[in-house]
């Protein structure tokens, strides 16, 4: 064997014998109880999940949560009247009430849950009065937007669209909205074929980053509130399916705190979420931590369809960029062929 071949060995068993294997020493999270309690108006919009809470790990989207059982849980108002929550089956996490059950506005409840390391009760929260819709307003403005082109997304200045609704609440108090927002989005190819499928439609179930929270403010005078913002990168139309949740001071404030955790996470390297109490204990126990919350809202629904080659014409000064438009070139290709993920009929709001 020649020199370098015995170099070669030396070299490697030099690098070999460098190498520490490091163990690190990693806590385990503790698992707490979590109660996320949610009542609407009515029992269809009600429901409460109990389980224990999963390790955080960064980048998680489906942590496995155990189930905890329960003996009983019921929500009281204050004139004494209580509604029970049931689970329909024992692999699932939440509870519901009976159909048919109405929780009237202006009206205090409190959650009430038994499981065998005690009884937990909520603090009373005030059914909100019901929200009324105004006027709908669509405001454009220049913006950074990302078009597809070719397979390739790229940012370049354009034009997005706020979408927003006046709303007004005649509650006492402040009040805060919660609001969540998804879409249709008509999408178009080009083709030669004289019967050509050339528009298809696309679900677009998140078009806001995060929580989208808004206060009523102070006085009871209507409020203009963004639903979503839509980039204005096609022609096609796009039809708003959104829902808004009136909740009590005190919740608005909660999902504030969690809106902020869910914005500070997304990488290895940022700090893991702290624990967020909300307003359920343990009567025995009080100082055990609870995760979770008792929320009481009333639910508003508002769809809108939104034409944005209308926006395109009213907006002549400010720049607009758009996706390139795929083009067919087989006969019996349609936009189906493209968009493999378009739904597979024309939406109803969508028919002539």
């Amino acid at each position: 064997m020649g020199k370098v071949g015995i170099g070669i060995i030396l070299l490697c068993l030099v690098l070999t014998a460098c190498i520490d294997e490091i163990y690190l020493s990693v806590p385990s999270s503790e698992s707490n109880l979590v109660i996320d309690a949610w009542l609407g108006r009515t029992s269809e919009q009600s429901y409460v999940r109990v389980y224990r809470s999963a390790p955080f790990l960064s980048g998680t989207r489906e942590p496995r949560y155990s189930k905890v059982p329960t003996s009983e849980i019921y929500v009281e108002d204050e004139t004494g009247g209580r509604v029970y929550f049931r689970n329909t089956s024992d692999t699932t996490l939440a509870y519901w009430p009976s159909k048919g059950q109405v929780f009237p506005s202006g009206r205090k409840y409190r959650l009430h849950l038994t499981t065998q390391q005690g009884k937990y009760e909520s603090d009373w929260v005030l059914m909100p009065e019901a929200t009324t819709e105004g006027d709908f307003q669509i405001v454009a403005r220049e913006k950074l937007v990302y078009v597809i082109s070719g397979n390739t997304p790229i940012q370049v200045p354009g034009t997005t669209a706020e979408l927003n609704l006046n709303l007004t609440n005649s509650s006492m108090e402040e009040v805060g909205y919660l609001i969540e927002a998804k879409g249709i989005s008509e999408v178009f190819t080009t083709g030669g074929p004289e019967n050509c499928v050339c528009n298809c439609y696309l679900d677009q179930p998140y078009i806001f980053t995060g929580m989208n929270l808004e206060s009523s403010g102070t006085r009871n005078s209507p409020k203009p509130v963004t639903l979503a913002e839509l980039e204005i990168t096609s022609l096609g139309r796009f039809y708003l399916q959104s829902t808004i949740k009136t909740v009590s001071k005190a919740n608005f404030d909660y999902l504030q705190q969690i809106n902020k955790q869910q914005r500070s996470t997304g990488s290895i390297f940022d700090p893991a979420p702290f624990k967020i109490r909300g307003n359920v204990k343990n009567v025995n126990y009080p100082e055990q931590e609870v995760l979770g919350n008792f929320t009481v809202f009333q639910e508003n629904t508002f769809n809108q369809m939104i034409y944005r080659a209308e926006i395109y014409r009213h907006y002549p000064e400010l720049t607009f960029a758009f996706d390139l438009t795929p083009h067919l070139e087989a006969p019996d290709d349609s936009c189906h062929d493209v968009y493999e993920d378009a739904l597979p009929e024309t939406p109803e709001p969508f028919l002539p």
